[in-house]
């Protein structure tokens, strides 16, 4: 039945190129791209003129719009045809305009049958709503499998007649359902074995039957940090067996590779606007950062040591235990990655990895070098366009060598959006235009030992399941393959690993060979095959010339927990150098498991000598409780740099001891040259049980207090010990301190603290006009009833002028409850006709529909409400002017080039990520296009207040709350009677009908002047 039913549903078109699209035979590419007008420039005949490809190499239009759309991601089989998922009904709910397609999404099977370069078939292998918008697909054989949430598939075609015969559930319930960061595209390595990833909103795995999934040490698939967070890598045997959690703590992994060796290498998405993209060399097992590991708080949530840094900010480098970036490549949105290790491609090329990055419209590859146990990588382009719908989201090898791209084109970067559901490309890259098959049989001996060596991954699948087969037999033909160096002797060894009686050899073999990169594949070829003779392996290694081969060794050691390899571990850590942070993680990986045994042979190996910089460093990073009173004594040491201070602070964060509060309470009566710094950061970390269960310990809190009045650390002491009669000291730091974060949180306590009285003296004192500015700023965006009733009552009274007026509106607006009082001072005409447009653009951003949808009514409206976009996009502004509306409208919730309030996503590089057309979208329909991380919610309180904004972090107690104006909220989630998803952007709803045409247009072009060049390094 089951086979019927797809049946019906599955299409074969064959087309002559000329029916298809003309401008195929004959593109024009000797035209100017950027003379075309908005409408010409997205036609396909033209595309071919907006790139720029590397010298030497060739890209041809190999399909595009009607025959594909909307790619997400490609595999290529065997015979050379092209798997493409299409996402046509991909977030419909943020497209209202676009057609839903009840019969689903597509698998597509592209194919050019006179290997001119040009997809001249297309035929359906299966479409379903089951499928829609799926984000991986992987050929391997008569088995495809198709990632999308909240499912794993895999269909099965037994006859070869590309309808599928069976459909299977690898694995269910992982969240992020028609979602970019759901689970992503499987991979076949060279170990045998299948790699994939999901993002932070996949969650979790269940298997088959809908029970939770243990990895093979026994912990539940769950992202709930117990232990693993948000996104995660995996690896698993091909039957589904022995799967482990790679690494854990990404944002949005689009796809994960590997290398011959055993090497993974993946990209990951930051929160939007914080140029913080990156590319990361996967160190097994190792936490990358984006939420905090011990709470899962947020990274913009304050902690001791973060870095000025934004972009190293979000990923919690300044943390023992996050595993450092191979490149962080600024703004962006990566996808598609994969490691090309065929001929076709210029030989700089080879043996790099290369990714798709739609956001700034190119394919690009990382020439990745060696520093100490780590890697650089230095950004090298393949192909670039002028055109900026070009969204090129996969990359995949094909048999002969070349590389195809797919294209989402459209003039967003995915995320909650598509501007356009109707157009589709896929481009071949390659050294001459013909699309010729490769005669390779991978079923024959000889076509297995060939196909062992190519890139395409469903020909070396078939291969080394061929050559896997054979066992024991299979050996000369791996003695010929070895002979050749290089990934024909990797991709050997790992199947002579699988030969039961012959395995040990191998291993050896790679072990004790010359080149570094075959001693690491020995040392995973040796994990892969169990713990039983591992130590003995590794006491091979354990002085090794190459600290990349000795990170590995230390991450061997992770699961043994012997005194064996604790003495292994020790002499590993004994050879750590300072500075490198690659091998210092690994040392931390290895030893996380079993800290206390493995620090304390280091200890005994090591004696007094441990005070050395790599020493210091050991003690910062290792988890064992003994570490606890030599970081203590290295904070004490008369010497110690202030830069060092906040560091071994944040260490303490991380390391358990009985002992702790009494090592911070001693540091507060030190005589220390960096005093002040010490009993701040002491303070700051104080658990206020121990503090309150001595009336010493709180008088010696209370004297350290004015000491280090406006740190960051005060602050945190304010909180955590509720402590009161602080509210002139808050007032200062509110009123007069140098930093604006501080100043917010400060006001918070003072309001919180009954100090209103303060404030409002203080902006009918004869303080300069712009100290009153910067203290309103500082409350913008806190909902505490008595802040509202002090701005109320100023603006009624018109007392402090037009300025200060005009900005006790905008703070005011910026919180629920401020917009009510707003908006019933506009129903009741309180305000004067001078601050109406300032009142009902921030009532525009309202959660409450009556509000939203009436504020505007009390303007004269600047539009007719049907503004067209075609003809918008042809229109030029003028962006010097643009930046002063941005001003007006904008910079109240957005922050682009240092400018604004720090609520909505950073707009510092929105002109790289969305096209003209996607700018003016996004303005006139906000709530089409919501970014991921800004859904706005609603929450009642049992008191009686809401909140409203978007959530930056959730423990099990509590929920962050960040709302407009930038102010973040804590919440228990005991007290929250209500939560409310709302269907609106937090964005101001009809925006663009409120300002004149001139003001859009001038603003547009302004927006698109924000770009920033990806970093290089």
């Amino acid at each position: 039945m089951f086979q019927n039913q797809i049946a019906t549903k599955t299409l074969v078109i064959i087309m002559a190129l000329g029916s298809l699209a003309s401008c195929k035979d004959k593109p024009k590419v000797n035209i100017d791209f950027l003379s075309l007008s908005e409408q010409d420039k997205r036609n396909p005949e033209n595309a071919l003129s907006s790139m720029e490809v590397e010298e030497g190499l060739n890209l041809g239009l190999f399909a595009s719009e009607p025959m594909v759309t909307n790619p997400t991601n490609m595999a290529i089989d065997a015979k050379g045809r092209i798997w493409v998922c299409e996402a046509r009904n991909y977030r419909l709910f943020a497209n209202p305009d676009n057609t839903y397609d009840d019969s689903g999404d597509r698998i597509l099977i592209l194919e050019d049958t006179n290997g001119d370069g040009k997809a001249d078939t297309s035929k359906v292998f299966y479409q379903g709503e089951d499928i829609n918008a799926a984000l991986g697909i992987t050929v391997l054989g008569n088995k495809v499998i198709i990632s999308v949430s909240p499912n794993v598939f895999i269909f099965t075609d037994e006859d070869g007649d590309d309808v599928p015969d069976s459909k299977e559930i690898l694995f269910q319930g992982i969240e992020g359902v028609d979602h970019d960061h759901g689970v992503h595209a499987f991979v076949f390595g060279p170990d045998g074995r299948f790699y994939f990833n999901f993002g932070n909103n996949g969650k979790q795995l269940l298997d088959k039957n809908g029970e939770a999934v243990m990895d093979m040490h026994g912990e539940e698939i769950v992202a709930n940090g117990q232990p693993y967070r948000e996104g995660m890598a995996f690896r698993m045997n091909i039957d589904g067996t022995n799967l482990e959690v790679l690494g854990h703590n990404f944002r949005n992994p689009y796809e994960i590779t590997i290398d011959s060796y055993g090497g993974l290498w993946q990209s990951d998405n930051d929160d939007d606007g914080n140029r913080g993209t990156r590319i990361n060399y996967v160190m097994e097992y190792g936490n990358y950062g984006y939420r905090d590991l011990l709470s899962g708080a947020n990274w913009r949530e304050r902690r001791t040591g973060w870095d000025n840094d934004i972009p190293k900010r979000h990923w919690h480098l300044n943390d023992p235990g996050t595993v450092p970036n191979l490149l962080q490549t600024g703004s962006g949105s990566p996808c598609g990655i994969l490691f090309y290790e065929d001929k076709m491609l210029p030989q700089k090329f080879q043996n790099q990895p290369i990714h798709a990055e739609p956001g700034h419209n190119v394919v690009r590859a990382y020439i990745i070098g060696e520093a100490e146990a780590g890697y650089t990588a230095k950004i090298e382009n393949l192909v670039k366009s002028k055109d900026d719908w070009f969204r090129p989201d996969d990359v995949t090898i094909a048999p002969d060598g070349s590389l195809f791209i797919s294209d989402w084109y459209d003039g967003g970067v995915g995320g909650h959006k598509a501007e356009d559901i109707a157009r589709g490309r896929i481009y071949r890259l390659s050294t001459f235009p013909e699309y010729s098959s490769v005669a390779i049989d991978p079923k024959t001996e000889n076509g297995a030992v060939k196909g062992l060596l190519s890139g395409n991954m469903d020909i070396f699948y078939q291969s080394w399941q061929k050559l896997n087969s054979m066992g024991e037999a299979a050996q000369p033909l791996l003695k010929e393959l070895m002979a050749k160096g290089g990934i024909a002797k990797a991709r050997a060894l790992w199947i002579g690993s699988y030969i039961p009686t012959k395995s040990n050899a191998y291993i050896e073999m790679a072990l004790q060979d010359e080149d570094p990169k075959f001693r690491m594949q020995g040392i995973r070829m040796a994990r892969f095959k169990g713990t039983e003779n591992l130590e003995k392996y590794l006491s091979l290694l354990a002085n090794d010339k190459s600290p990349q081969v000795r990170r590995e060794a230390a991450i061997a050691l992770r699961f043994l927990g012997t005194e064996a390899a604790a003495e292994q571990w020790a002499d590993l850590a004994t050879q750590h150098t300072a500075g490198d942070r690659w091998y210092l993680e690994a040392l931390g990986i290895g030893a996380d498991k079993f800290p206390e045994l493995y620090f304390k042979a280091w200890r005994n190996k090591v004696g007094e000598n441990w005070q050395s910089e790599a020493g210091k460093e050991i003690v910062w990073r290792i988890r064992a409780k003994e570490s606890v009173p030599m970081l203590v004594s290295l904070i004490k040491d008369q010497t110690v740099p202030s830069t060092k201070l906040a560091s071994y602070f944040r260490a303490l964060d991380f390391k358990d001891h009985p002992g702790k509060d009494n090592y911070l309470m001693d540091m507060l009566t030190w005589n220390h040259p960096l005093k002040n710094q010490i009993q701040a950061y002491a303070i700051g970390q104080m658990d206020s049980k121990f503090v309150y269960s001595s009336p010493k310990n709180i008088k010696m809190v209370k004297e350290v207090l004015p000491k280090i009045e406006g740190t960051p650390e005060w602050i945190l002491a304010i909180k955590n010990l509720e402590l009161k009669n602080q509210n002139e000291a808050l007032f200062r730091v509110l009123a007069n301190g140098s930093n604006s974060d501080i100043g917010k949180e400060a006001a918070n306590l003072l309001l919180d603290n009954e100090g209103a009285t303060l404030i409002d003296t203080f902006l009918h004192s004869q303080a300069p006009e712009s100290s009153k500015m910067a203290v309103l700023e500082r409350l913008s965006g806190i909902s505490n009833p008595t802040a509202i009733a002090l701005l109320k009552e100023n603006i009624t009274s018109q007392e402090l002028g037009h300025a200060l007026t005009r900005k006790m509106i905008e703070t005011l607006g910026n919180t629920g409850s401020g917009q009510e009082e707003l908006y019933q001072m506009l129903k009741e005409d309180r305000l004067a006709e001078e601050y109406k447009t300032t009142t009902v653009l921030k009532l525009m951003t309202s959660w409450n529909n009556e509000i939203r949808t009436n504020a505007p009514k009390f303007l004269t409206a600047q539009g007719d409400g049907s503004l067209d976009i075609s003809k918008l996009v042809e229109l030029t502004g003028n962006a010097a002017h643009g930046k002063e509306v941005y001003g007006t409208y904008c910079s109240s919730c957005h922050l682009a080039a240092g400018t604004g309030i720090e609520f909505g996503p950073e707009l510092s590089d929105i002109g790289n990520k969305l096209s003209k057309q996607f700018l003016y979208s996004n303005i006139i329909y906000p709530s089409a296009g919501i970014n991921f991380g800004f859904e706005g919610y609603s929450f009642k309180m049992k008191d009686g207040k809401t909140y409203t904004g978007y959530i930056l972090s959730r423990t099990e107690d509590e929920i962050t709350i960040k709302m407009m104006g930038g102010t973040q909220k804590t919440v228990e989630l005991e007290d929250i009677t209500e939560q409310k998803a709302l269907e609106q952007s937090l964005m101001t709803q009809g925006l663009a009908n409120i300002m004149p045409e001139t003001d859009l247009v001038d603003l547009v072009a302004y927006l698109e002047t924000l770009k920033i060049a990806t970093e290089e390094q």
